[in-house]
């Protein structure tokens, strides 16, 4: 997020004025976020108000700036390679749902502890038959993944040598076309899939299986050219995420907008049609 050189010339007589000690706050009072848009139960777009973010991880970045008296704006920017690219040029201040990679540390400064863990898992039909210990059992089936998928260049290689998959146009899709038999596993994220299964009705179809193929952790990020990134900023953050994992808070999130997502596509498709 980048200011206008009014306000920069206003900081400016600011901070002559104002004691030293008041400097320690940071220089900037609204923090500008964003994030994959279509990722439930951590981002989706609010129904109410598409131009914004809501779900679990808005509702943990809204708890930290509210603790740090930070205005707050969680803002759809587009899909996850358009958000990363708004945060990256420094036009938004922070990625809400960053992977943490060696190339996007040489553009984001990663937030620790992590959120939580992502876990790619094998998601069968719930039935018996899928003998299941570690990803090499997945070698001989057939195998779907969600074409905009990602899971990392180790999970990739092995993938492409060792695994056959097809490629399924969307995770509801992937889903009923694993329930109807046209795979025999399904990769995708625990967490997002939990959503749509709950809310595709299929929770006694499918299950999961243990441990997952892909484990990554989930953070906050901050653009490197964001005109908020400063020390102060990135030690609250910081220590407030630290408070928040202690306390359990980021799964207690997911649980409650899990909740919060098979609502809002209930009454989706309830409602009557114009």
């Amino acid at each position: 997020m980048r200011f206008a050189f009014p306000l920069k010339s206003a900081l400016v007589a600011l901070v002559l004025a104002t004691p030293f000690t008041a400097m320690a706050a940071g220089k900037c009072d609204r923090l500008v976020a964003t994030g994959a848009s279509d990722n439930p139960p951590f981002l989706w777009r609010d129904p109410q108000n598409p131009k914004r973010l809501v779900g679990a991880n808005a509702d943990l970045l809204a708890q930290i700036a509210d603790s740090l008296d930070l205005k707050l704006d969680l803002l759809y920017t587009g899909d996850r390679t358009k958000a990363f690219e708004e945060v990256r040029s420094g036009r938004v201040d922070v990625l809400a749902d960053a992977t943490l990679t060696v190339q996007r540390l040489e553009e984001l400064d990663f937030v620790h502890p992590a959120i939580l863990q992502l876990q790619t898992v094998a998601w069968v039909r719930n039935e018996p038959g899928f003998f299941y210990s570690s990803r090499e059992d997945l070698r001989g089936h057939r195998g779907m993944v969600v074409s905009a998928s990602r899971f990392g260049s180790e999970f990739d290689a092995f993938a492409k040598a060792d695994l056959q998959l097809q490629q399924a146009a969307g995770l509801a899709q992937g889903l009923q076309k694993l329930v109807a038999g046209g795979g025999d596993y399904l990769l995708s994220e625990r967490y997002r899939t939990v959503a749509e299964v709950d809310a595709l009705g299929l929770l006694d179809k499918v299950q999961r299986l243990d441990p997952p193929v892909v484990a990554r952790d989930m953070h906050l990020a901050i653009s490197h050219d964001s005109a908020c990134n400063d020390p102060w900023l990135r030690g609250q953050l910081a220590r407030k995420m630290t408070e928040l994992r202690a306390a359990g808070v980021p799964e207690q999130l997911v649980a409650h907008n899990l909740t919060v997502w098979k609502n809002q596509q209930a009454e989706r498709a309830n409602a009557p049609k114009k």
